[in-house]
């Protein structure tokens, strides 16, 4: 009776491969919200970090913007163009949405300096509908703060170009273009001429919405991670 015991015992742990694949399939469910809740706190602290400097950009007198050899990326600091001008016509990049509504961002190339090192000045935002008017180099204060260069997500047959209606900006056309020491990124203006709106700064998705999708992430894991566990002492009682 002692051997029949133990080899039924021993059948027993032996679960079929497909359920051990499904119980190891449950395990990375609930093990997943808690991945997702850590990169969603992550991103929160990313979010301070571009906050912190962005409000230490704003407390800051502007600098001018100077060409060297290894060109950092963009840090959000605030500064003007010197002996600035036009470089070539306007980019309009569309489906940029502000506030609801779609719209596109006004970039140009400008020239500025005594290298006359060239830099995409982001004008400002305009609504879809409404004619882009004609600006003159004196209506434009050329102050802001660097950021990245905006990129779209687009589907194929998209428009990319650097000059008039375009879903993304061609980089690489540009600088062929326009030969010359580019800065990297674009540099939105504080003040737009009207009728176009100033492109905020600081963005929209604040560090507390990201904070708040871990906590509910977290959440959803405990609760997960509770089944997991019900489900687990059940299978073993039945066995």
């Amino acid at each position: 009776m002692t051997v029949s015991s133990s080899h039924s015992d021993q059948e027993q742990r032996q679960e079929p491969r497909w359920q051990r694949l499904l119980w190891s399939m449950l395990l990375l469910i609930v093990l997943l919200p808690y991945a997702l809740a850590v990169w969603q706190w992550q991103r929160g602290q990313d979010k301070e970090a571009l906050l912190r400097s962005l409000t230490n950009a704003m407390s800051t007198a502007p600098v001018a913007l100077v060409y060297r050899d290894a060109e950092p990326p963009p840090e959000f600091t605030r500064v003007r163009l010197i002996q600035a001008e036009p470089a070539g016509p306007v980019i309009e990049l569309r489906n940029s949405y502000l506030a609801g509504q779609s719209g596109r961002r006004i970039l140009q190339p400008w020239r500025q300096g005594p290298d006359r090192s060239l830099v995409l000045l982001d004008l400002g935002w305009l609504v879809d509908g409404v004619k882009l008017p004609t600006f003159s180099p004196q209506q434009i204060q050329p102050q802001g703060y660097r950021m990245p260069t905006p990129h779209h997500f687009v589907l194929s047959g998209a428009v990319k170009g650097f000059a008039g209606p375009v879903d993304q900006v061609d980089e690489a056309a540009l600088r062929s273009h326009y030969p010359g020491h580019w800065f990297q990124g674009v540099v939105v203006l504080e003040t737009s001429p009207g009728p176009l709106l100033h492109w905020p700064v600081v963005p929209e998705f604040l560090p507390d919405k990201h904070y708040a999708y871990a906590v509910q992430w977290l959440l959803l894991g405990v609760c997960l991670s509770g089944l997991w566990w019900l489900l687990w002492r059940r299978r073993h009682e039945i066995h």
